[in-house]
């Protein structure tokens, strides 16, 4: 069977004259007008102040890596196994994935740019590597660099450090997302020195004199753990865009690949709605997009799952193929955009 993961949403209505009831996503919830409600996480009183999105909740609960309860997702670890030798890190040792990031000092607030704007090359990006690497060696981390933009950190003080990802934060004040509490606090003084050091590196006077935005940070997520003998009982679909707008997420997804899967794994495809927008499609692209992936999962596989993710929390609902219409049962799909 076929998962497909809409993540952030909800989308804003079209403007309707009264008493119309337009879709925001026509194609799609036409082919859903009769799909049931098969699981829904529960409303949670402090939904928009969780550390991880309701999509990542998900991934954490379908691909069963840690409790419910859990603040953490292990992206960091799924990561680093499709793309960094096993050699470099003890399998038991506590693993972050670090986002080179730009924050932007506002009047009264820090807000976080996308990274994907910055544009690091990998020239500068191994230029900036090498000013801090030192200081994590002094203090008893390990640094490592896999790209330009997915740098791997390790300590034992990651263990029990909850964060938020790029999605969670970017556009927002990062003072309530900052890794916080007594375990972050060796980051948190590590992270202070990297910010000195890179002030007045010439990568960034170079790049602020060309109007580029300055590299003054790096973006921690992703520090859960993988439980022993772990099989994902998911494989993502082999397309050449993953679809998440959460770099950390993105990775994990791509390192799927280079884990062991069950013998009844399914398959994930991910489309995220706010990084769709955010390249130039339209709602009417993203209507396409979702539609065709149902249509063609239904006419492999019978039955599709598609799972709504908000700002809020996630929905999964069955879709079958429109067989034999039902006029009395009709799924309104607005009402569930609405309610994640």
């Amino acid at each position: 069977m076929q998962h497909i993961l809409l993540a952030d949403l909800p989308l804003t209505p079209p403007a309707a004259p009264p008493g119309a009831n337009p879709s925001v996503l026509p194609q799609t919830a036409r082919l859903c007008r009769q799909a049931d409600v098969i699981e829904q996480e529960t409303l949670r009183e402090d939904a928009q102040a969780a550390w991880l999105t309701p999509a990542e909740r998900w991934l954490v609960h379908a691909l069963r890596l840690q409790d419910a309860d859990s603040e953490q997702a292990p992206w960091a670890r799924l990561a680093a196994r499709g793309e960094v030798p096993a050699e470099a890190f003890s399998p038991d040792a506590p693993l972050g994935l670090l986002i080179p990031a730009h924050l932007h000092l506002g009047r009264d607030s820090l807000t976080l740019a996308d990274p994907a704007t910055l544009g690091l090359s990998g020239d500068e990006a191994q230029r900036l590597f090498d000013a801090v690497e030192p200081l994590f060696t002094q203090a008893g981390w390990t640094l490592r660099m896999a790209a330009p933009m997915r740098w791997y950190v390790s300590h034992p003080s990651l263990a029990a450090v909850v964060s938020a990802g790029v999605a969670r934060a970017q556009g927002r004040s990062v003072a309530a997302w900052m890794p916080g509490g007594a375990p972050a606090r060796p980051w948190r003084q590590l992270l202070t020195e990297v910010q000195m050091t890179w002030q007045h590196h010439p990568v960034n006077e170079a790049r602020e004199q060309h109007g580029r935005a300055e590299v003054n940070t790096l973006w921690l997520h992703g520090c859960g753990h993988v439980p022993s003998g772990w099989q994902s009982p998911l494989r993502c679909a082999a397309e050449p865009d993953d679809g998440s707008a959460d770099p950390a997420v993105a990775a994990a997804l791509r390192g799927l690949a280079a884990w062991p899967t069950s013998s009844q794994a399914d398959v994930l495809q991910v489309v995220d709605a706010r990084r769709a927008l955010a390249d130039g499609a339209t709602q009417q692209d993203l209507d396409a997009r979702v539609a065709a992936a149902l249509t063609a999962a239904m006419a492999r596989d019978g039955r599709v799952r598609l799972t709504l993710a908000g700002e809020r929390r996630w929905i999964t609902l069955a879709v079958s193929p429109p067989q034999d219409w039902k006029f009395w049962k009709r799924r309104d799909f607005n009402a569930l955009l609405t309610a994640v």
